[in-house]
């Protein structure tokens, strides 16, 4: 059975939620490089980005946060939970932020990726092709249809 998906901007009562999810999605990649989870850093991320959530059947599955970057539109996080990855969530959501920037005028979405991450895999076969690959993170970009 299909999951009903949404997208809805995040309240500010739910930053903690996706935080706590990116820190936790996130660990393996950062403690692989040595790097500790900042919060002051997220918090002012939050204040910057688009922030969205993520609904399946009328419950948070995850996050997707957005923010401009000359003619292109980041996709700077998207974090599904755990228990519903590869059910289509993700790639849902990766299609939402290429159409939101293309009503929005963009030519391009971007992203970034840890080289190791699997999800690299699920950006490629929606299309996206490699930009360069800098210190271990992978730079991807799709372009849009005018």
């Amino acid at each position: 059975m299909a999951l009903a998906l949404a997208l809805r901007a995040a309240t500010d009562s739910e930053r903690g939620f996706c935080e706590a999810l990116g820190r936790a999605n996130m660990a393996p990649y950062l403690a692989a490089r040595g790097i500790a989870w900042e919060p002051a850093r997220f918090q002012a991320s939050w204040e910057a980005f688009e922030n969205l959530v993520i609904e399946a059947d009328g419950h948070i599955a995850g996050m997707l946060r957005l923010t401009p970057e000359a003619d292109a539109l980041g996709l700077r996080d998207l974090q599904i939970l755990p228990a519903l990855q590869r059910r289509g969530i993700g790639t849902w959501a990766v299609r939402q932020a290429a159409r939101l920037a293309a009503a929005r005028g963009y030519r391009h979405l971007r992203l970034r990726v840890y080289e190791e991450n699997p999800a690299q895999a699920l950006y490629l076969r929606l299309g996206f092709r490699l930009d360069c690959i800098e210190a271990g993170t992978t730079h991807l970009v799709l372009t849009l249809d005018a």
